[in-house]
């Protein structure tokens, strides 16, 4: 799953697709935020510590696609994965915003 993809995602289930796209980034980058940090926790909670050591050292290089390529070969589930903490995020932002109102 690529950014736009997640982007596309996140628009679509949220609902904000005739909104501004100003307003649709402002959402889907904080959205993103969270969704990323969630993930990195559950791919921490997969690897190994000689793993997370590797992945520390491959992701201070800043090269996405050799983050790509390490995670791809270090977590066989990485796609299920990433839907996994889409959907969990979409499920807390959800229950927010119904508490909210």
């Amino acid at each position: 799953m690529n950014n736009q993809e997640l982007r596309n995602i996140l628009i679509k289930e949220l609902g904000i697709s005739t909104l501004p796209e100003e307003a649709q980034d402002e959402i889907v980058g904080k959205l993103g935020e969270v969704i990323l940090k969630s993930l990195t926790v559950a791919i921490f909670e997969k690897l190994s510590n000689e793993a997370q050591a590797e992945f520390d050292s491959v992701s201070a290089k800043g090269d996405p696609a050799l983050i790509q390529e390490f995670l791809e070969k270090n977590i066989p589930d990485l796609s299920i994965l990433m839907e996994e903490e889409v959907k969990k995020t979409l499920q807390a932002f959800s229950q927010n915003e119904e508490q909210a109102v």
